[in-house]
């Protein structure tokens, strides 16, 4: 069974790493840089070490480790992504996907507006919907609203809006679906 509280988690996991995936980059780059600039630079700092009774360290052994290290935490946190992104879709699509909404809608402005058991929020999981979906949260699809806290349906037939909610979740995960392969 797949439920939203396993999907915040693996969301929230892409989110973490992706952070962590951007600063590897970013140190990274500043190694490759610093690589790049020592035969620029090692003449005149060797000559003037020398010159000045100093020991000239050569810093290209230390930044190649750094860079190996880096590399190695870039591939690593780049397959936990990807790895995270297929059980984030493999579970968002399963037909056993559990969602945990109170029963009872509230119907409001025209909507009929399902909240999350618990108060419960999943800022995460509508995230990384959004961006598989090419969408910016709060997700609309078809006239249902996805959002952290609740999903809005613009109708106020509470049995229509669920042949809606279930209408729109099939072609979700039907997009979906078509993203895993």
């Amino acid at each position: 069974m797949s439920d939203f509280t396993f999907l915040e988690q693996v969301a929230t996991r892409i989110r973490e790493n992706r952070t962590k995936l951007k600063d590897v980059e970013d140190e990274l780059a500043t190694v490759n840089f610093r690589i790049h600039e020592i035969p620029l630079k090692s003449p005149t700092e060797s000559t003037f070490a020398k010159m000045t009774g100093q020991d000239y360290h050569d810093a290209t052994t230390d930044l190649e480790t750094a860079k190996e290290k880096l590399s190695s935490q870039k591939e690593d946190l780049s397959t936990k992504i990807k790895e995270d992104k297929t059980t984030f879709i493999t579970e968002f699509t399963s037909p056993e996907l559990v969602i945990p909404l109170e029963p009872n809608p509230k119907i409001a402005d025209g909507k009929t507006v399902f909240h999350f058991k618990n108060n419960t929020t999943f800022t995460n999981i509508l995230a990384i919907l959004g961006e598989l979906l090419g969408l910016t949260p709060p997700i609309l699809v078809k006239g249902v609203m996805f959002s952290a806290s609740e999903i809005a349906i613009d109708v106020t037939d509470e049995y229509e809006a669920k042949q809606k909610f279930l209408s729109t979740m099939n072609e979700v995960q039907k997009t979906l679906s078509i993203k895993r392969n």
